[in-house]
């Protein structure tokens, strides 16, 4: 029973974010106006917050919330799914190093930040969709922490570590 408390809790803690990231976004200017000192991207940040107990239940749900991601809000199908379960497998990969407190998942959210950033101006730059600077993906990543970092510890509050049980070994999590 409590399993399936947690589970629904996850699911609609989730399904809140997306909305909120999508109605967010629609309200603030556009992706590289310089007029704007938030660029939401609550959905990402929750990624490091989304384990729990499960490798793979994890690595499917962030898989899923990159498909609802991508129908929702972009034109280019699986591109979030694929960026997102990336971002997960390395959020996985540092917190099975450092022990789980709010500095990591602050660092988490600024280093997912970076690198959806980084990879969206690389394929932006690559493909000449719009014509960009190093510059303007620095002012993006900057005026993109201050709003998710606050969402950090939200979340962090959300989903403590001691409402759960973190196992990175064992039979029971193994993909």
């Amino acid at each position: 029973m409590w399993l399936f408390y947690k589970e629904k809790k996850y699911l609609i803690i989730s399904l809140i974010i997306l909305i909120l990231d999508g109605i967010l976004v629609n309200y603030i200017p556009s992706f590289f106006n310089r007029l704007n000192y938030f660029f939401p991207m609550l959905t990402i940040s929750l990624i490091p917050f989304l384990y729990h107990d499960n490798k793979r239940k994890y690595y499917i749900y962030v898989l899923i919330l990159g498909i609802i991601y991508d129908v929702l809000y972009t034109d280019i199908f699986l591109y979030n799914a694929i960026i997102f379960s990336f971002l997960g497998v390395i959020d996985l990969q540092i917190r099975k190093y450092y022990k789980d407190n709010i500095i990591l998942f602050l660092f988490l959210i600024i280093l997912n930040i970076i690198l959806y950033d980084s990879i969206l101006f690389s394929l932006v730059f690559i493909t000449n969709y719009q014509s960009i600077t190093i510059s303007d993906l620095i002012y993006k990543i900057e005026h993109s922490l201050l709003l998710n970092i606050m969402s950090g510890f939200v979340f962090w509050f959300m989903f403590k570590k001691n409402n759960r049980r973190i196992i990175f070994s064992g039979d029971n999590n193994e993909i």
